[in-house]
């Protein structure tokens, strides 16, 4: 990720700490024995709302002057459509020959063309966590416009944009409360593009102003201790709702509180990179777990699948099922870093090869 010459690796890193937060959401089955580990695993969801933050803050601090249209698209193209086509097929594979579930070929459609998360019937389709591409792909296509409107824009405006971004995220969550909990309903309030889009737009507004020379009044340390905090005050929200507000168990509850963390997060990370300073994020061992994430936590649900039907799944007894739970993890792991040795790292070089193949020809 470079600025300037300058790579900040660090972010790398905490993409790790985010794909792992989801893996545990998808596998707090086997918590359940532990009323306080169930809860608080329930927030690891709160990693696809960090994600979407830190694309907006990416894209916009590697953001080229001399881009066009075409090479931005494909770059993202070649990124993450190949792993999802290869993920899928495999997906479809267990499903058809080892599962023995039907296979729907609009689901499939639906899927590798990033288009499910703008469909209720096709959201959920094989492999769970594939909507969130659909909400990336829109915000790739969204993001030249985005980023020619707001680089017009005073600082000023872009901050009272951000506070506007998590108002209005805070309001779509504060509707389902009192609204029909549908899934359908649920996923075009809160789970929709759209609906989705603030997240992105507070980390492009936090992006700029950090490239304008914006600075947070506290370092990384304290910007750690601050989104822990708030991941733990949500925890003793869930324990306490009436503390508040009835926490209602709404998909997303807590995505608000937690956005305007997650971007001083992301910022003060990638200053401290830019200013030269150590940090553990930029770790030999977090950057390649951050550069294992996306291939992770594409399979990770699949994997869980599969250990459960090898003899693994949630049982009765917290060792036993904690055991169960490491191994899971690391069967993802492992996947996950075949997944980008052989798929995701050649496949992405490969594309981006024939768009610079085609440019001379082009000329």
């Amino acid at each position: 990720m470079p600025l300037g010459g300058t790579r900040v690796d660090s972010l790398t890193g905490l993409r790790w700490f985010a794909a792992f937060g989801v893996f545990l959401f998808h596998a707090r089955g086997y918590l359940k024995e532990s009323t306080s580990a169930f809860e608080i695993t329930a927030i690891g969801y709160e990693g696809v709302p960090f994600f979407f933050v830190l694309s907006g803050f990416v894209m916009t601090w590697v953001a080229r002057p001399s881009d066009t249209p075409l090479q931005y698209y494909w770059r993202r193209f070649a990124r993450i459509w190949p792993l999802l086509a290869v993920t899928t097929a495999a997906t479809v594979a267990l499903m058809a020959w080892w599962w023995h579930t039907p296979v729907s070929k609009a689901d499939i459609v639906w899927t590798l063309t990033f288009a499910q998360a703008w469909s209720t019937e096709h959201f959920m389709t094989m492999n769970i966590v594939t909507w969130t591409l659909a909400v990336e792909a829109f915000f790739y296509l969204a993001f030249p416009l985005i980023l020619r409107v707001l680089l017009r824009r005073s600082s000023a405006l872009l901050a009272v944009l951000a506070v506007l971004c998590v108002a209005a995220t805070a309001s779509t969550r504060l509707i389902m409360v009192g609204l029909d909990k549908s899934p359908e309903v649920e996923r075009l309030v809160v789970a929709s593009p759209i609906a989705l889009t603030p997240m992105f737009l507070l980390g492009v507004c936090v992006g700029l102003l950090v490239r304008r020379g914006w600075r947070p009044p506290f370092g990384v340390g304290v910007a750690t201790a601050l989104t822990a905090g708030t991941i733990l005050l949500c925890w003793l929200w869930i324990r306490h709702p009436q503390a508040l507000h009835p926490y209602t168990g709404t998909f997303g509850f807590f995505d608000a509180v937690l956005m305007p963390a997650f971007a001083l997060l992301i910022a003060t990370a990638a200053l401290r990179d830019v200013q030269g300073r150590r940090s553990i994020l930029r770790s030999r061992l977090l950057v390649k777990l951050g550069e294992w994430s996306f291939a992770y936590y594409l399979c990770h649900v699949v994997v869980l699948k599969v250990v459960a039907k090898l003899g693994y799944g949630p049982t009765t007894g917290l060792a036993a099922n904690t055991m169960a739970l490491a191994v899971a993890a690391v069967a993802a792991l492992v996947v996950a870093a075949l997944l980008h040795e052989t798929v995701e790292k050649p496949a992405e070089r490969r594309l981006r090869r024939l768009l610079s193949a085609r440019r001379p020809r082009a000329v």
